[in-house]
């Protein structure tokens, strides 16, 4: 089956939609950025210390299997989550713009065997969602697409870290997946909701997840013929905030990048040559240079 069918029956999740019941009213203190994040390190970090998962399941399997944690404070035999986590460091900027780095604890417990999605692709997931008491916020068995654009920062950093699966359709017109990426995420606040509560997950929590990647799709957000990845002009690895002519659209979601009139599309490869056009030879690509 194709890709576009996917993303044409795909069901696109938010996370950053949810609210506390209209009746509930409180006054939500305000914490700085900087001294939040040691806070959500130390919970993570006694999460990970305590707690293990069923890491000898994935061993050389191709099948779908569940994440399961458990408790190590009286079993020494198994191998800490602490002990078998990777750190990727994510910088974000407060309100001052002071940038705070913040630690995503992650385990790929089965990498996948195709590509890994950009942080702004749509991808066709699996997930669950638990506060550091273990109390699940959220659960997908079944799984449906998600545009990383519009998710937690922590979030599309995770899965961005795992590679899809391989899929088939059956007789009976279902899909079937196999050998697709499987991860435990752990991310605190600042990349997460920080000071915004949700409708089960309070203020300042830092968040786990386990994730199931089953397949992605490479995304242009804007239809213009460049995918959103790569409207990342500053070349720092993230497209957000990226915007050539100054409107109010950043470029992977603006249909005219350079504000000169002329769509985007148009202006990528007028001779069809399959290069990019820069008709001044100045190092711009026409579609991002108003002069031409």
């Amino acid at each position: 089956m194709k890709k576009n069918l996917f993303f044409i029956l795909s069901v696109f999740i938010i996370f950053v939609q949810c609210n506390k019941d209209d009746d509930v009213s409180e006054e939500v203190e305000i914490r700085n950025l900087r001294d939040q994040v040691s806070v959500d390190q130390d919970m993570l970090e006694t999460f990970l210390k305590t707690h293990s998962y069923n890491y000898e399941d994935f061993s050389n399997s191709n099948r779908d299997i569940d994440v399961v944690f458990d408790s190590i404070i009286n079993n020494s035999s198994k191998i800490s989550l602490f002990d078998q986590a990777s750190i990727k460091t994510i910088d974000v900027m407060d309100s001052d713009s002071i940038i705070t780095s913040h630690n995503l604890y992650y385990i790929i417990a089965r990498e996948g065997i195709n590509q890994s999605p950009s942080i702004v692709d749509s991808v066709f997931v699996a997930y669950e969602g638990l506060l550091t008491d273990n109390y699940v916020f959220d659960n997908r068995v079944f799984p449906v697409w998600i545009d990383l654009a519009n998710t937690l920062q922590g979030f599309r950093e995770s899965v961005s870290e795992l590679k899809s699966g391989n899929f088939s359709e059956n007789s009976n017109g279902t899909i079937s997946y196999t050998s697709f990426g499987i991860g435990l995420f752990f991310m605190p606040s600042g990349i997460a909701y920080f000071n915004n509560a949700q409708a089960d997950i309070p203020e300042y929590s830092p968040l786990i997840f386990k994730v199931k990647l089953m397949t992605h799709v490479d995304t242009d957000h804007d239809s213009d013929g460049i995918l959103s990845f790569f409207e990342d002009i500053d070349g720092n690895g993230n497209p957000f905030g990226d915007n050539t002519d100054g409107d109010q659209l950043w470029n992977m979601y603006d249909s005219d990048d350079d504000g000169d009139g002329v769509l985007t599309i148009n202006e990528l490869d007028k001779n069809n040559d399959s290069i990019i056009d820069d008709t001044d030879n100045d190092g711009i690509p026409d579609y991002l240079d108003p002069d031409n």
